[in-house]
């Protein structure tokens, strides 16, 4: 087994021997510098793209100010509710439960 692994990876090594180096065409670097010394084409948005794109902010900010900006009632849960679901569910916190949502009994 140990000859035909060993004969396996001087094939693989030797696989690249024929190998030519290739030459860039000469003329390649002048062809780059040219391209990266011209000045870069302005790209022009048409009006529509433009009132569209400043639309899409202002009703994004719009949104976001009416959730933050909106008052909702504070959650107090029912414990007879909360009891129900969480025997329903065979909920049953750990004791040390970090939140203070639980008042039943910890099992």
């Amino acid at each position: 087994m140990e000859p035909k692994k060993n004969k396996w990876i001087n094939d693989i090594l030797s696989s690249s021997d024929g190998i030519q180096r290739v030459d860039p065409s000469p003329f390649l670097f002048a062809k780059i510098q040219n391209r990266l010394d011209t000045e870069a084409s302005t790209v022009y948005l048409s009006a529509r793209t433009v009132w569209l794109t400043i639309a899409s902010f202002a009703l994004l900010l719009l949104l976001n100010w009416h959730i933050i900006s909106q008052q909702s009632a504070p959650f107090s849960p029912n414990s007879a509710e909360l009891n129900a679901v969480v025997s329903d569910m065979q909920l049953y916190p750990s004791t040390n439960q970090p939140y203070d949502l639980w008042s039943g009994q910890s099992y």
